[in-house]
């Protein structure tokens, strides 16, 4: 299920972010741009359209299908997978997008590094139990050497069905595979590689919730609920970038913190009207209210193998006394200072891990903190959907 780019005009402008790195201002902007943008679909319960139905997410429901009717979404005739290149001036990647049948942790196919939140996870399951549709592709990331390379830049030879460039600066282009033989190629590509779950930790686990929900109202029967929207990146040949996701933790000023146990926190620094620095290394977390500013370090530093994000939720935050609901996450330094002081507490600012330490620690069956990652560049949502009742 796309756009139709006669009913829409510019395809960009009903495209957003994924739902979960936006703010309150971002989301405003999306809205702002056209009166079909995605955000009025993923994000529900932030528009304040007029109430047909107090439950927003049959509100989305209703808004989707009266969408469908219009021809302002469409479905293709046949059905396929879609070659989806998308990036900006200095760094792009491009992979395949359609469904995945799913599997759980245990089976070592698709692969979780993160925890998640229950409330989250409750959110995006009301919104796909209502829309009865995948709104937005996980993203998955895996080693295939190279070896589909043939098939997808065949289609990148084709017109693009869409090829537009998003108000961020980012291009976004899409192309479809009906092919049978490259269809197949694919599968014979595919059936033995394990997938990094990269971004969508929680949409995953609401996929595996949506399809023990219908097994229990069918446990013979196989349907639309078995699998997932998915776009799949082969890191080999395009390789995704991992940055930080920074906290703010309302409350909580910088003279209040000590440094526990192996552990060294720098003085007070002012920051002289200058931004905050970001950690130069593993092991290090930037502390800061927008004004002033301190460090702590763990002691050992770069021999230190674990998470910086690990030690602050297992370590430095219940030792300063802070409880879960108190922290925030957030893609960008911009994002964590705005809410710091708007809470009156602090931005910590983290250091990166590595795609190898990610998927090191996922093919270990071991979790990350939930929020330590963030795989980009980001796709852009609206570019390819689906709807459970397109399919037989």
């Amino acid at each position: 299920m796309r756009y139709s780019a006669q009913a829409v005009g510019d395809v960009a402008a009903v495209t957003s972010p994924p739902y979960d790195v936006m703010d309150r201002r971002m989301i405003d902007a999306m809205l702002a741009q056209h009166a079909c943008n995605i955000v009025r679909l993923i994000l529900p319960r932030m528009v304040s359209d007029p109430v047909t139905c107090e439950n927003p997410y049959e509100r989305a429901a209703q808004r989707l299908a009266r969408w469908r009717q219009r021809g302002v979404l469409i479905t293709d005739d046949l059905p396929g997978l879609y070659v989806y290149e998308y990036g900006d001036d200095h760094h792009s990647v491009c992979g395949l997008v359609g469904t995945v049948e799913l599997r759980t942790a245990d089976q070592r196919v698709i692969l979780p590094h993160e925890d998640v939140i229950d409330g989250i996870v409750a959110d995006r399951l009301a919104l796909m139990t209502a829309t009865q549709a995948n709104l937005e592709p996980i993203l998955l990331v895996y080693d295939g050497q190279g070896e589909l390379d043939q098939v997808v830049d065949r289609a990148r030879e084709g017109p693009a069905l869409t090829d537009v460039r998003a108000s961020d600066g980012t291009y976004h282009r899409l192309w479809v595979i009906t092919d049978r033989d490259d269809l197949s190629a694919v599968d014979r590509a595919l059936v033995n590689r394990q997938a990094l779950i990269a971004d969508g930790h929680h949409r995953y686990a609401t996929y595996l919730q949506l399809q023990d929900l219908s097994r229990t109202d069918s446990p013979s029967t196989s349907g639309p609920a078995d699998s997932g929207l998915a776009l799949l990146i082969d890191e080999s040949r395009w390789p995704v970038q991992l940055g930080a996701i920074h906290r703010s933790v309302s409350e909580l000023s910088l003279s209040s913190l000590w440094a526990p146990m192996t552990y060294d926190l720098t003085e007070l620094v002012d920051l002289l009207g200058a931004l905050p620095s970001t950690p130069s290394r593993k092991g290090e977390m930037v502390l800061t209210d927008g004004r002033s500013q301190r460090i702590v370090r763990r002691r050992g530093g770069a021999t230190d193998t674990g998470s910086d994000a690990r030690r602050l939720q297992d370590e430095l935050l219940p030792a300063w006394g802070v409880s879960d609901d108190r922290v925030g996450y957030h893609h960008t330094v911009e994002q964590a200072l705005r809410t710091a002081r708007q809470d009156g507490g602090l931005a910590v600012l983290l250091h990166p891990a590595t795609v190898a330490e990610v998927m090191g620690v996922a093919r270990a069956g071991a979790m990350m903190p939930r929020k330590s990652t963030s795989f980009g560049p980001k796709p852009r949502m609206g570019v390819v959907m689906r709807s459970f009742s397109d399919e037989p």
